[in-house]
């Protein structure tokens, strides 16, 4: 397949699907999406004077910037666009294989699961979109000799970088991964150089870090990243809040009810936290922060105190990680016989999707025993290994079974799965980024597996 045509052929399956959507299916709203809307409006009326810090302003300022919802849904959608072509064009850039390039481009494309997140009140269109920018970024920084330009480059990573973790807070390590990446594995440029893109990718996530998590503690006497950190831990505990201190029974008590309710409609404790908020607010006087607060402390007493159940839990929360979410309302799609197609599609993709997440989990860790002297992307390395330092740092920032969490990574974990079974077409050949140690190559790009 020539490269035009497979270009063509990306961009007729990227954006017909994405404007069929815009007039068929509304603008979604999820449990999260108030939340968003209300920062928003805060930041357009008052910037930070009133933000009360429940999330980063990353999407929030996003979507002050666009207040018709339209307007919205339509950016979105181009933002899904563009990603799609993001992702043609690295796979392109690291194989020179056009083929590849339009059918991992288009994997992304016909994802429904990610296609109906980009029609949501919901961070992942922008985070996906920035995600890729600074994927495609790495890999025009670390093929190339550093220079002046690439110093320009660096910092323009680290811009993206920096704004995808105010987006979604889980991919703060990322920038920081891709520092540590460029000045240990890099092996093309000087060390001194190395140093240099290593600081210019990590000082604005860095600065911007600092202003933000000041702005928290100075607001709510808090160290962290939103004002309602506690309510989060909340979640690692639910299983055996029954635990807690006798100190704290009048709030262990009425969560416990509010458990019992959540396991009744459910069949999970997790997310109880919000339901009992309202009722443990008035019953306990205290206001919505100084809550978060107390629950964060007696959430760290528990953890401190039932290291094996915090334990289980996280390994619980780890594996949810790789499960296949999906939000959407099929309600809101009026035609019958398109309900139902989509249904059947939706269902055949995740079963799909879920044995292409079996394969990474089970491939990567193994080719850590395959001694065969190869060599690798530097690239590669970094993105199989991103893709495991998330999904471990998921599990201890959040307990539940999010469907977001892997989302703007779903492609990255099929576009490395391939990377280890068709090797690209380029001078020297992409294979498992795993290895019981790392040897640094002649060249600037490459790893080598050695044994």
């Amino acid at each position: 397949m020539t490269l035009r045509r497979a270009l063509w052929l990306t961009l007729l399956f990227t954006f017909l699907p994405r404007l069929g959507l815009f007039f068929v299916y509304p603008l979604a709203r999820a449990n999260d999406s108030p939340t968003y809307l209300h920062l928003a409006a805060s930041l357009r009326n008052n910037g930070f004077e009133r933000y009360n810090g429940t999330r980063t302003p990353g999407y929030p300022a996003f979507l002050a910037l666009l207040s018709n919802e339209n307007v919205l849904y339509a950016a979105q959608l181009l933002l899904g666009g563009v990603t799609v072509l993001l992702v043609f064009a690295l796979v392109w850039r690291l194989t020179r294989s056009a083929g590849l390039a339009c059918g991992l481009a288009l994997a992304h494309s016909l994802n429904l699961g990610m296609l109906f997140f980009e029609a949501s009140l919901l961070s992942e269109s922008l985070a996906t979109f920035l995600l890729w920018l600074g994927l495609l970024g790495l890999s025009w920084l670390w093929r190339d000799k550093f220079s002046i330009s690439g110093g320009w480059l660096a910092a323009g990573i680290g811009l993206v970088f920096a704004a995808l973790g105010m987006a979604r807070p889980l991919f703060v390590p990322l920038a920081l991964w891709a520092a540590f990446f460029s000045l240990i594995f890099w092996r093309g440029p000087a060390w001194r150089e190395r140093a240099l893109a290593s600081f210019l990718l990590a000082a604005p996530l860095l600065l911007t870090l600092a202003l933000w998590v000041n702005f928290i503690h100075i607001r709510f006497k808090l160290w962290g990243l939103d004002s309602i950190g506690g309510y989060h831990l909340v979640n690692h505990v639910s299983s055996f809040f029954e635990l807690a201190p006798a100190e704290y029974a009048p709030i262990r008590d009425t969560f416990l009810q509010f458990r019992a309710q959540r396991l009744a409609q459910s069949g999970s404790p997790v997310n109880t936290i919000w339901d009992a908020i309202p009722t443990l607010m008035r019953q306990e006087k205290l206001n919505y922060y100084a809550l978060a607060r107390e629950m964060g402390q007696i959430s760290s007493r528990l953890i401190r105190e039932n290291p094996g159940k915090y334990a289980w839990n996280l390994a619980l929360g780890w594996f949810w990680f790789w499960k296949v979410g999906v939000f959407w309302l099929p309600q809101a799609i009026s035609l019958p016989w398109l309900r139902q197609l989509l249904t059947a599609l939706f269902t055949l993709q995740r079963g799909i999707l879920l044995l292409l997440n079996l394969a990474f989990v089970i491939c990567t860790p193994l080719t850590l025993f395959w001694r065969s002297g190869r060599r690798i992307s530097l690239f590669w390395a970094f993105a199989v290994s991103a893709i495991w330092l998330t999904s471990l740092l998921q599990t201890l920032a959040e307990h539940g079974d999010n469907a977001r969490f892997l989302a703007p990574m779903q492609t990255l974990v099929i576009v490395a799965l391939f990377s280890f079974f068709a090797p690209p077409r380029s001078a020297a050949p992409e294979t498992p980024p795993c290895t019981a140690a790392f040897v640094p190559p002649p060249s600037g790009g490459e790893l080598e597996l050695t044994g």
